[in-house]
């Protein structure tokens, strides 16, 4: 009897070893509760302050039905009519900015304040012409694309002050198209591959961004988390992001806007501090489709990849879309069919694609490339590695597991990494042929893998609310340069469905 005692005493014992050992194994493996961390916070609000200095606010304030959530399309016409102003529309988003950004419990969704965005305004408004295009719309510009009249430190600690001499291609773009660069918005630390344990939204250089919709409860989801809450809570008219896997489409689909990750490259990432040049993509994020379009076009060098912003509201008419994952009581397929198209139940292997052995092979190479040539204060991952470890309490909070692993990598098979892309890419071409599709969609981010390895462009809109009240997002993916195309379907189901949920919790 005793020896079975001890032999039932051991087993007890070694299965709560085990027990601890796993949950000790997934408390590793998932982020920390996000907490209130707002960095440098001052200054912003110094350089919004001197900006802001002799305007008369609460004029500025009044002018709220005619900028809270509208369009660019609106802005213009509100600008054409004389009712508003290119530096009132500026100053009423800085205004916006200190106070339910960078205020008591703000969303911290702003890493940086362009010191010339009311005199690039006044600028404009003192060279009347008929708006158009991007022309005078304040924009929020994602912290790891180059800036050079804001620092651009992907979110690190050891590049928080590091101003670049040159504008990313993309920023040219967009000022060349007279977009006013308003600010940088925070990002998740070198594109979300700083550690497991840390939470979308934080990096060192400015603490932790929250999701408008329920601040420190909520995640903001993805790399691009700045820009997806600065978005929807009117901080700025629309934002750019970027995406390796993901990071525009998450932040867009659960703050309930638009996010486009066009086909790879056709926005320039010259100038963009990378994770994976072979899946890095820039692209907009907006409250509608049309938007996204107008934004697009403004940021592309290469205009013969420019699309009609004449999108049809009755596209979807007639159209096969492939629904992709989980699609409980056929919701989505039913909000296909009523925009008159067909839903087709499909499904996208994803075996043998892998995106992080991708990550893995570029990162370091990659990164070590962009600090060299644009003359960084740290000249390798292996020196930012380095540079951490001597404050590792700011400059690593959460730790630094993923970037140390790859570091770590010696051997690079850049053959392994095309083949496959290129499996990903006959993967979705083939499913699209094979079924007749004219796209595929599925929710949120459930589907964004193989789209991300092919280089092949998503589009996702605000379609509902999850059991727990959190947005989500209808995400299409179509392929290779059928951008408008994507945007075209993406608009015709906008329109039908009508689904942005406008946050309210922040402002509490």
């Amino acid at each position: 009897m005793k020896i079975t005692l001890k032999i039932a005493l051991i087993v007890i014992l070694a299965l709560a070893g085990i027990s601890l050992a796993a949950f000790m194994l997934l408390k590793s493996l998932t982020p920390n509760q996000e907490e209130r961390i707002a960095y440098d916070k001052d200054k912003q609000v110094a350089l919004i302050d001197s900006q802001l200095a002799g305007i008369d606010l609460e004029k500025i304030r009044a002018k709220k039905d005619l900028i809270m959530e509208k369009s660019i399309e609106n802005l213009h016409a509100a600008i054409s009519k004389g009712e508003l102003t290119y530096e009132e529309l500026t100053a009423f988003y800085l205004d916006r900015i200190k106070t339910y950004d960078a205020g008591e419990k703000g969303l911290n969704a702003v890493a940086a304040i362009n010191p010339k965005a009311i005199e690039e305004a006044r600028a404009l408004d003192a060279s009347p012409t008929t708006p158009t295009g991007m022309r005078g719309i304040p924009v929020l510009v994602k912290d790891n694309i180059n800036t050079n009249t804001m620092p651009t430190s992907g979110g690190t600690y050891a590049l928080k002050d590091f101003t670049p001499s040159d504008n990313a291609e993309m920023v040219t773009a967009l000022v060349n198209s007279g977009a006013i660069i308003l600010g940088k918005s925070n990002l998740s630390e070198l594109a979300n591959f700083m550690d497991t344990r840390m939470p979308s939204g934080y990096s060192s250089k400015a603490g932790q961004t929250h999701n408008p919709f329920n601040p420190l409860e909520l995640s903001p989801e993805g790399s691009s988390s700045g820009s997806g809450a600065a978005v929807a809570a009117n901080l700025s008219a629309v934002a750019i992001g970027t995406e390796t896997t993901g990071s525009i489409i998450a932040p867009s689909a659960i703050h309930s806007i638009v996010g486009f990750k066009p086909t790879k490259d056709a926005i320039s990432a010259t100038g963009v501090i990378p994770l994976s040049s072979t899946m890095d993509t820039v692209g907009p994020m907006t409250k509608n489709v049309k938007d996204a379009a107008a934004l697009y076009n403004a940021s592309i060098s290469d205009t013969s990849k420019a699309v009609d912003e004449n999108l049809n509201a009755d596209f979807l008419k007639g159209k096969r879309i492939g629904i992709v994952g989980k699609d409980p009581n056929q919701a989505l397929a039913n909000k296909i069919k009523a925009c008159g198209a067909e839903a087709v139940a499909v499904e996208l292997p994803e075996e043998g694609i892998d995106n992080e052995h991708i990550i893995n092979q570029d990162f370091k190479n990659d990164l070590n490339r962009y600090l060299q040539t644009y003359n960084a204060p740290v000249k390798s991952l292996a020196e930012l590695i380095a540079f951490n470890k001597e404050d590792a309490s700011r400059r690593a909070k959460y730790g630094q597991n993923l970037i140390e692993e790859a570091n770590e990598v010696n051997e690079f098979d850049k053959a392994k990494v095309e083949a496959m892309v290129k499996k990903a890419q006959s993967r979705i071409d083939d499913l699209l042929r094979d079924n007749k599709l004219d796209a595929l969609v599925f929710y949120d981010n459930e589907g964004v893998l193989l789209p991300a390895v092919a280089g092949y462009p998503e589009l996702t809109v605000p379609v509902d609310a999850s059991e727990e009240g959190a947005p989500r997002g209808a995400t299409f993916i179509a392929s290779q340069n059928e951008d408008e195309k994507l945007l075209n379907i993406a608009y015709s189901f906008e329109q039908k469905t009508a689904a942005r949920a406008i946050p309210q919790n922040y402002l509490k």
